[in-house]
Protein backbone atom coordinates (compact mmCIF):
# COMPACT_ATOMS: atom_id res chain seq x y z
CA UNK A 1 0.00 0.00 0.00
CA UNK A 2 1.34 3.54 -1.18
CA UNK A 3 2.31 5.84 2.03
CA UNK A 4 0.40 8.44 0.66
CA UNK A 5 -2.74 6.17 1.27
CA UNK A 6 -2.36 5.21 4.75
CA UNK A 7 -2.94 8.86 6.39
CA UNK A 8 -6.54 8.72 4.36
CA UNK A 9 -7.24 4.89 4.94
CA UNK A 10 -6.51 5.79 8.87
CA UNK A 11 -9.02 9.02 9.16
CA UNK A 12 -11.68 7.20 6.94
CA UNK A 13 -11.52 4.30 9.28
CA UNK A 14 -10.93 7.03 12.66
CA UNK A 15 -13.52 9.37 11.60
CA UNK A 16 -16.62 7.00 12.01
CA UNK A 17 -14.92 5.92 15.56
CA UNK A 18 -14.54 9.73 16.57
CA UNK A 19 -18.02 10.60 15.90
CA UNK A 20 -19.50 7.20 17.62
CA UNK A 21 -17.78 8.33 20.88
CA UNK A 22 -18.99 11.81 20.62
CA UNK A 23 -22.32 10.63 19.93
CA UNK A 24 -22.11 8.62 23.08
CA UNK A 25 -20.71 11.11 25.22
CA UNK A 26 -22.67 13.66 24.26
CA UNK A 27 -26.17 12.60 26.33
CA UNK A 28 -23.30 12.66 29.82
CA UNK A 29 -22.19 16.65 28.49
CA UNK A 30 -25.64 17.35 28.06
CA UNK A 31 -26.60 16.06 31.29
CA UNK A 32 -23.74 17.14 33.52
CA UNK A 33 -24.21 21.00 31.66
CA UNK A 34 -28.05 20.82 32.22
CA UNK A 35 -26.46 19.72 36.16
CA UNK A 36 -24.32 22.55 36.29
CA UNK A 37 -27.08 24.63 35.32
CA UNK A 38 -29.46 23.95 37.64
CA UNK A 39 -26.96 24.02 40.83
CA UNK A 40 -26.33 27.69 39.13
CA UNK A 41 -29.72 28.54 39.25
CA UNK A 42 -30.56 27.34 42.94
CA UNK A 43 -27.37 29.27 43.92
CA UNK A 44 -29.15 32.72 42.27
CA UNK A 45 -32.46 31.69 44.16
CA UNK A 46 -31.38 31.46 47.48
CA UNK A 47 -28.56 34.85 46.50
CA UNK A 48 -32.04 36.68 45.74
CA UNK A 49 -33.78 35.75 48.90
CA UNK A 50 -30.82 37.10 50.84
CA UNK A 51 -30.90 40.12 48.72
CA UNK A 52 -34.80 40.58 49.35
CA UNK A 53 -34.77 39.51 52.95
CA UNK A 54 -31.69 42.87 53.09
CA UNK A 55 -33.88 45.15 51.16
CA UNK A 56 -36.83 44.01 53.80
CA UNK A 57 -35.01 45.16 56.41
CA UNK A 58 -33.43 48.27 54.95
CA UNK A 59 -36.88 49.35 53.92
CA UNK A 60 -38.37 48.47 57.36
CA UNK A 61 -35.52 50.79 58.98
CA UNK A 62 -35.94 53.43 56.56
CA UNK A 63 -39.51 53.35 58.19
CA UNK A 64 -38.30 53.64 61.47
CA UNK A 65 -35.64 56.26 61.01
CA UNK A 66 -38.73 58.43 59.28
CA UNK A 67 -40.98 57.83 62.43
CA UNK A 68 -38.35 59.11 64.58
CA UNK A 69 -37.33 61.82 62.27
CA UNK A 70 -41.13 62.92 62.24
CA UNK A 71 -41.73 62.63 66.20
CA UNK A 72 -37.94 64.90 66.20
CA UNK A 73 -39.51 67.62 64.10
CA UNK A 74 -43.12 67.20 65.99
CA UNK A 75 -40.99 67.99 69.16
CA UNK A 76 -38.76 70.71 68.03
CA UNK A 77 -41.92 72.79 66.79
CA UNK A 78 -43.22 73.91 70.37
CA UNK A 79 -39.51 74.72 70.99
CA UNK A 80 -39.14 77.27 67.72
CA UNK A 81 -42.35 78.82 68.56
CA UNK A 82 -40.79 79.04 72.39
CA UNK A 83 -37.76 80.74 70.94
CA UNK A 84 -39.76 83.57 68.84
CA UNK A 85 -41.61 84.23 71.37
CA UNK A 86 -38.90 84.86 73.54
CA UNK A 87 -36.76 86.87 71.17
CA UNK A 88 -40.35 88.68 70.90
CA UNK A 89 -40.45 89.30 74.64
CA UNK A 90 -36.79 90.23 74.38
CA UNK A 91 -37.36 93.33 71.90
CA UNK A 92 -40.31 94.16 73.84
CA UNK A 93 -38.46 94.43 76.84
CA UNK A 94 -35.73 96.05 75.51
CA UNK A 95 -37.99 98.94 73.60
CA UNK A 96 -40.04 99.20 77.18
CA UNK A 97 -36.41 99.74 78.82
CA UNK A 98 -33.99 101.64 76.16
CA UNK A 99 -36.72 103.33 74.00
CA UNK A 100 -37.12 102.13 70.15
CA UNK A 101 -33.88 103.42 68.83
CA UNK A 102 -31.35 102.46 71.54
CA UNK A 103 -33.09 98.41 71.29
CA UNK A 104 -32.90 98.72 67.80
CA UNK A 105 -28.84 99.79 68.30
CA UNK A 106 -29.25 97.05 70.86
CA UNK A 107 -30.30 94.12 68.44
CA UNK A 108 -27.50 95.32 65.83
CA UNK A 109 -24.55 94.74 67.89
CA UNK A 110 -26.00 91.67 69.08
CA UNK A 111 -26.47 90.65 65.61
CA UNK A 112 -22.59 91.92 65.30
CA UNK A 113 -21.42 89.85 68.47
CA UNK A 114 -23.30 86.70 67.24
CA UNK A 115 -21.98 87.09 63.76
CA UNK A 116 -17.83 87.43 65.00
CA UNK A 117 -18.23 84.39 67.20
CA UNK A 118 -19.91 82.47 64.35
CA UNK A 119 -16.78 83.38 61.97
CA UNK A 120 -14.09 82.96 65.34
CA UNK A 121 -15.96 79.04 65.05
CA UNK A 122 -15.21 78.76 61.85
CA UNK A 123 -11.34 79.12 61.58
CA UNK A 124 -9.79 76.36 60.56
CA UNK A 125 -7.29 74.08 62.80
CA UNK A 126 -3.75 74.54 62.10
CA UNK A 127 -2.50 71.34 60.74
CA UNK A 128 0.44 71.03 63.36
CA UNK A 129 -1.85 71.09 66.20
CA UNK A 130 -3.27 67.62 64.92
Amino acid sequence: MPATLRPVLREIISWPISMARTAVELPRAMERSIREANELMDVSREQLEVMRRQADQALEQAERMNELLGRVVRLTEPLERAQRGAESVGEGLKRAIFGPEEAARASIEAEVIAEERAVADQTPIDSSEQ
